[in-house]
């Protein structure tokens, strides 16, 4: 039992409290795995408590309430393995330690254990943020229906899903590791087919909410009656919401793949991590004709390469762009619309604020270039012996970012300046302040990247989803945006004019600074590295 708990308390500070600065101590390690506790938290509360109460008020006046929590389950499971995934791939089959950790006096079951047990952990953070507002707005807008033990009831459901969760993102992420040892030219292509269907139903979901809520309520006994596909999932809610011997199944359903899933890995856990690398790393070469290029070009090619190669960063950097670019269309879609409320909000000087908020908002998710120093890992020594000086390094790392940005921001103001039929001065201030605020958010990053660097990270989810640089490199950008909008809030007591110019200004001030501290720190934070 000792050995499985010191097992497991590595595997979960693998999977949420890894740090991210070099001699980084206990507090920056909590800090970062707090960090990371909280979003999951808070991503699974504001989802679940949006449309929790909102399901809840059409379904319970005809006592159908149990839907709320069939649907926030799916949710529930499906978020958790888009969690996990594509990390179980590296954490659990690609891992550097494998070799260390499988050359440790402990049998590879207790080591396969405890690593299931630690992505359990990480799915029980977003379940139990998930179930807890669906079990909520069925207990109190059920008209007291329901006792107090339904919480009890809830609480064993929370516990149980994640299970079945883990089973369920082991066996998906040992079929990518397999797939990426075959076809390793083409492993993130599937990967990135995937996730863009997920969010392709996501988005279909999210514009037909409406009239699937308005439909819901007339339809619900047919919907519950068709859904035999999910099962479990319904004998989890007649069961948190009475029945103690379909709870008992469900927990059952979700206990029994997850014992089975590590019995079976862990028999053929050696084996097949030893299959996986051995195939991965094979690398057949042709002699072929090389075309010439620049140092900049090689270099953004290599960074391009990387990026769109690596479906973890390119998903966890690059939906934010993703988001900007639908919001864009989105906006002129409802052009009507936006322009009928425009006299509500204030006025068009209004309009172009809560824009450059929305924009921000998107910009912010893109942090490329903080992850981009630590992804070079043990072998940043080749960059740092090539003929390339230090100051190329870095403007070709915040060049990247910024030839990712800047089209996306344009684009999505010139939609959202014809949508809100904005004069030709104020779209022209909020292209500013955007084209500042990426220049601010790429310099800032890359000096986060650079002054709290992973070089000997286990894998590439650690680095990009869960480092010290990316959780500042996103949070102090979105903490500038706030104070921008402190500042047009209080210029709007001036006049409109004011209200637009002087978050401008705020922004190009920061874009200046991080530029200055990225050309002054910059190449001497790289030196030591």
């Amino acid at each position: 039992m000792k050995k499985f708990l010191a097992l497991l308390k590595v595997s979960a500070k693998a999977m949420l409290l890894t740090s991210s600065g070099v001699g980084a101590g206990k507090r920056r390690r909590a800090v970062s795995g707090v960090g990371a506790v909280l979003l999951i938290a808070f991503l699974g509360l504001y989802l679940s408590g949006m449309y929790s109460f909102m399901l809840a008020g059409v379904l319970a006046p005809v006592g159908m309430e149990s839907l709320v929590l069939v649907f926030m389950g799916l949710v529930a499971l499906f978020g958790g393995l888009l969690f996990t995934v594509f990390a179980v791939r590296e954490v659990l089959f690609g891992g550097k330690d494998n070799d260390l950790m499988l050359s440790l006096p402990v049998p590879a079951s207790l080591l396969v254990a405890s690593r299931m047990a630690a992505i359990y952990l990480e799915s029980l953070v977003f379940s139990f943020f998930v179930l807890l507002p669906a079990g909520a707005a069925c207990f109190f807008l059920s008209g007291g229906r329901y006792g107090w033990d339904l919480w009890l009831r809830l609480l064993l459901a929370a516990l149980a899903l994640p299970a079945l969760d883990t089973a369920l993102s082991v066996l998906l992420g040992a079929g990518l590791a397999f797939l990426s040892s075959k076809v390793s030219k083409g492993k993130a292509l599937g990967q990135n087919l995937a996730m863009a269907l997920f969010l392709l139903v996501v988005f279909w979901l999210s514009f037909n909410l409406n009239s699937t809520i308005e439909n819901l309520a007339a339809h619900a006994a047919g919907i519950k009656a068709s859904m035999t596909w999910a099962a479990p999932l319904l004998w989890m809610a007649d069961g948190v919401l009475g029945s103690w011997g379909l709870l008992l199944a469900f927990i059952a359903c979700c206990a029994i793949p997850f014992a089975l899933v590590a019995l079976v890995v862990g028999k053929v856990y050696r084996k097949a991590v030893t299959a996986f690398q051995t195939r991965a790393a094979r690398s057949d070469y042709k002699l072929s004709a090389q075309s010439a290029a620049g140092q900049t070009k090689a270099l953004l090619r290599k960074e391009a390469k990387r990026f769109f190669g690596t479906p973890v960063y390119f998903w966890n950097a690059g939906l934010g762009l993703i988001f900007l670019l639908i919001l864009g269309v989105a906006a002129v879609a409802k052009r009507g619309e936006l322009q009928a409320m425009l006299p509500l909000l204030g006025g068009q000087w209004a309009g172009a604020a809560l824009a450059g908020v929305a924009m921000g908002f998107c910009l912010s998710m893109a942090v490329v270039c903080a992850p981009s120093v630590s992804l070079e890992g043990r072998c940043l020594w080749i960059l740092r012996t090539a003929p390339v000086g230090e100051g190329t390094l870095l403007g070709v790392k915040v060049g990247f970012q910024l030839l990712l940005t800047l089209p996306c921001a344009l684009v999505a103001t010139a939609c959202l300046s014809w949508a809100l039929a904005l004069p030709l001065w104020q779209g022209g201030l909020l292209l500013l302040a955007m084209v500042a605020f990426c220049v601010a958010s790429a310099c800032f990053g890359m000096m986060m990247g650079l002054t709290f660097p992973k070089l000997d990270a286990a894998n590439e989810a650690l680095v990009i989803k869960q480092s010290m640089a990316v959780t500042l490199a996103m949070f102090v950008p979105l903490g500038a945006l706030v104070l921008a909008g402190l500042v047009c809030w209080l210029g709007g007591m001036l006049s409109p004019e004011m209200a637009l110019v002087l978050p401008v200004v705020l922004l190009i001030a920061l874009a200046v600074l991080c530029w200055l501290w990225l050309a002054r720190r910059g190449k001497v934070l790289l030196r030591r590295l």
